[in-house]
């Protein structure tokens, strides 16, 4: 990986992205301390999300909505009606009303389908799975789990979602939003942070009051 101080950097921009252009990361240095990078934006998926429609009509409706679980203060509607400037980044709130039948699942689905810039982490698949595994345990059947679960892995693998991947430097952009940011932000709020900035995202999309105050305070819009 390449490193360019500053006054390299204010020097010979046009050089470094060129340099990105190519599929190279360059650390950017003040006095020989990381203090940002700069990395190709992720590509559009493989192809464009094709609903789920079809998926929630075989799960269960849970109540109270999943993505109000995975939410600090969900907000009683939501205005998908509204345009959606991306590359869009969807945390588990959101990802629960996609396959999970919920009130704002057919004008999400809506809003969302056919798109190729939808930015989906890890970290958000695990949020949901985990939330799922405790409503299983009590009383929900073994397989709507497994149903769910091999299409969100499918659906991961398929290519229908941009992958925003947790490395070592995200968790190091997190720990500097949880320093610098005035907004109380959790750990995970700091980690969906980190992971939409390092994705070049437009927007973030999410229920979850807590996340959202944190990509406002950051310039980050958020919807809905």
């Amino acid at each position: 990986m390449r490193t360019a101080g500053i006054r390299e950097a204010r020097q010979n921009l046009s050089v470094l992205l060129a340099a990105v252009g190519k599929g190279q990361q360059i650390v950017i240095t003040d006095r020989g301390t990381p203090v940002a990078r700069l990395v190709p934006p992720l590509p559009l998926s493989a192809q464009p999300f094709p609903g789920r429609a079809g998926l929630r009509r075989r799960m269960p409706a849970l109540r109270p909505p999943l993505s109000a679980e995975l939410a600090a203060r969900r907000p009683a509607a939501a205005p998908w009606d509204m345009a959606l400037g991306g590359p869009l980044y969807l945390d588990a709130s959101v990802l629960a009303a996609l396959y999970f039948p919920e009130p704002d699942s057919a004008p999400l689905e809506r809003a969302l389908r056919g798109r190729r810039d939808l930015t989906v982490s890890d970290l958000a698949a695990s949020e949901l799975v985990a939330a799922f595994a405790r409503r299983r345990r009590s009383g929900r059947s073994a397989d709507a789990a497994a149903r769910f679960h091999a299409a969100l892995l499918a659906d991961l693998e398929a290519g229908i979602y941009r992958r925003a991947e947790i490395v070592p430097a995200t968790h190091r952009a997190a720990e500097r939003l949880l320093l610098s940011v005035r907004a109380p932000l959790r750990a995970r709020d700091a980690l969906h942070l980190a992971l939409a900035m390092t994705a070049g995202v437009g927007c973030l999309l999410t229920f979850d009051a807590s996340l959202a105050a944190g990509a406002r305070a950051l310039g980050l819009p958020v919807r809905p």
